[in-house]
């Protein structure tokens, strides 16, 4: 294993070794023959279709989590950002291949963790591989809210009903929603073609709804946007 990895403060930071120390998480990923791989922007990290052998720990970069149709459509279901984890939908179940393709936004980095270091416990039942599956749980039960979420927005019928209800969702103290995908990504987001999405915006922007810019979306009348749910 590469020595970078070894007490990486990436590691550390990230929710699958909370409380796990710096001594504990060097041996774990040792004893775990955990290994390190890059991948170029746009290249796929898994597929459909493939089967699930390890749990990804995302060093650096971004990812898609996508749903590619034999239409030729590109659903995102959702992406990943830089010190999470992903794959993890395979922890539990009988599920035996990958129902989507994980792609790189940008140059990745991961850790990839077999599955079976999980399952495996040694005689002394170490406190550091207990605390590792109890955060793996913690960190399902955060997944499933997201994807609570997902299904609140693309459960309705109409494109501006889904952005009202995205907008309202991720905005801060201060009514903005930062932009972390590009227009494309947030078409595919929606379940939209770009063209749709961009017409939708200007519109609610002419109407004094939102104001949008390059890198965020602000809410200019919330109150209104929540009766014309």
């Amino acid at each position: 294993m590469e020595s970078e990895i070894k007490a990486s403060a990436l590691l550390k930071n990230n929710k699958l070794f909370h409380d796990i120390t710096d001594e504990s998480l060097e041996r774990m990923v040792l004893c775990s023959k955990a290994r390190k791989r890059r991948y170029h922007q746009g290249e796929l990290i898994c597929s459909q279709g493939e089967k699930p052998e390890t749990i990804f720990v995302l060093l650096r970069g971004r990812v898609a989590i996508v749903r590619n149709l034999s239409s030729g459509k590109k659903n995102i279901l959702y992406e990943v950002e830089e010190n999470t984890i992903f794959g993890e939908h395979y922890f539990f179940g009988n599920c035996k291949k990958y129902w989507y393709d994980v792609e790189a936004i940008t140059e990745v980095e991961v850790l990839q963790i077999p599955w079976e270091f999980f399952y495996c416990f040694c005689d002394d039942a170490c406190h550091h591989h207990s605390q590792l599956v109890k955060n793996m749980l913690e960190i399902l039960s955060e997944k499933e809210w997201l994807a609570i979420k997902k299904l609140n927005v693309v459960s309705h019928s109409s494109l501006q009903e889904r952005i009202f209800t995205w907008l309202l969702d991720n905005m801060d103290d201060a009514g903005e929603v930062m932009l972390k995908m590009k227009r494309e990504e947030m078409a595919a987001f929606f379940g939209v073609a770009r063209p749709s999405l961009s017409r939708t915006l200007m519109k609610l922007q002419d109407e004094e709804l939102i104001e949008v810019e390059k890198d965020r979306i602000r809410v200019l009348d919330r109150e209104r946007m929540e009766r014309l749910l």
